[in-house]
């Protein structure tokens, strides 16, 4: 998770609430954000939280490395991602 990543994140969502929507302590998101890595278990319900605004191919594109990978079947077939198409 890079630099960008992070602000994108932050202007949507807190580090509490994305710990609250994970079941995890916000403690393990600020470890996550310091060590800028999400891990791979929680990509998907991240993006799902955020309501798919960040992909998971911008949280780990080393586990997801085309842009819509991860994504449901609803919004590859609706061309929606970040830059409003596919």
């Amino acid at each position: 998770m890079n630099t960008d990543l992070r602000v994108k994140l932050g202007t949507i969502t807190s580090q509490r609430s994305i710990a609250q929507g994970l079941g995890v302590t916000p403690q393990a998101v600020n470890q996550w954000f310091a060590k800028s890595v999400i891990p791979a278990r929680f990509v998907l319900k991240l993006s799902e939280l955020v309501g798919w605004a960040i992909t998971p191919h911008e949280v780990r594109p080393d586990l997801y490395p085309n842009k819509n990978d991860g994504l449901p079947d609803s919004l590859k077939r609706h061309g929606h991602t970040e830059q409003g198409e596919v």
